[in-house]
């Protein structure tokens, strides 16, 4: 398999090789394809597809089963072109769903073209569960369009936001340094979760085709020191991708950077941040990368002037 030009595998798109299933994590994949190792057949696992078992696998287990994959000086999988089986795509794969919570979100999403739209994850590859949630892509602009729908259908009682239950679990499950209020604070601004009846999706963001470079270099950085640092955001247009971006004004950094969904989302153009992780030296510019895997214990980004005007002072658990 080589190299597609037209339409080249980028974040949220799945490889399969042999009977290893990998998330694609990056969208610079020319020379191989940066991923995370998902599912793999298991005695003990939940998922069935032809006739075999297989198990979501958490990250030292997809270490230990992928370790021929596994790249250690930057953290994730490789996988060269000539070893992919098969490729998923979310886009193609939408409209041949015939699941009925999936058809509703479709639906839900009416005037946006399908094929701006996508299935990922389990359902993408046909290891989905009875409790497998819907997360659902959309590219570029259109996901903007996405989210304002879940705004307004939220308000006018179309969708519910996730309910207590949903949110303690989702905190617990991420389990950042923030305290549960200051979590939530910020993630109830973001409209990106909803439920539509009783059916959970998350609505995650995707570049198109046409503008899949980024203004974060896909380069492994020079570590400096951990550090904790605030500034003005200056552009919020990729603060919800992969990695989700924050270029800063007044600040001793370029951007902070961010490679978890945790901190996806935390802050809007015009607003004070505080953020903590490792400062690195990228092509002589310096960025603090503020979440390098899903579970961080002293990595975060706030937005400062979201929690004044929530009069909430403290705001992280104690991580020192």
């Amino acid at each position: 398999m080589q190299f597609l030009k037209d339409k080249p595998l980028r974040l949220r798109d799945f490889i399969r090789v042999g009977d290893l299933y990998f998330s694609v994590i990056g969208y610079n994949n020319k020379k191989y394809v940066k991923s995370m190792l998902r599912y793999a057949p298991s005695k003990n696992g939940k998922r069935e597809k032809n006739g075999k078992f297989f198990k979501k696998l958490n990250f030292d287990e997809a270490v230990k089963i992928g370790k021929d994959y596994f790249s250690r000086e930057c953290g994730i999988f490789k996988v060269r072109y000539d070893e992919i089986d098969e490729i998923y795509k979310p886009e193609e794969r939408l409209p041949k769903i015939e699941d009925v919570d999936v058809k509703r979100v479709v639906e839900f999403f009416s005037g946006i073209p399908i094929e701006n739209m996508g299935i990922t994850g389990s359902r993408l590859i046909g290891l989905e569960g009875l409790d497998s949630d819907i997360d659902f892509v959309m590219y570029g602009k259109w996901w903007f369009k996405g989210r304002e729908k879940i705004k307004k259908g939220i308000e006018r009682g179309e969708l519910s936001e996730p309910d207590e239950d949903t949110w303690e679990f989702i905190y617990k499950k991420r389990s950042p340094p923030l305290t549960y209020e200051s979590f939530l604070l910020h993630e109830r601004r973001k409209f990106h979760r909803a439920f539509i009846g009783s059916t959970y999706f998350d609505l995650l963001y995707v570049r198109d085709y046409r503008n899949l470079t980024g203004k974060f270099p896909e380069k492994i950085g020079k570590k400096i020191c951990f550090k904790r640092v605030r500034g003005v955001v200056i552009d919020d247009s990729l603060v919800f991708d992969y990695p989700a971006y924050y270029p800063l004004k007044n600040s001793e950094v370029e951007a902070v950077v961010s490679f978890t969904h945790t901190f996806a989302g935390q802050a809007f153009a015009g607003e004070l941040i505080e953020a903590s992780g490792w400062i690195e030296v990228i092509d002589g510019r310096r960025y603090l990368i503020a979440g390098s895997k899903r579970e961080v214990k002293d990595e975060y980004i706030v937005s400062l002037t979201l929690l004044k005007k929530a009069n909430l002072n403290n705001f992280l658990l104690d991580v020192e």
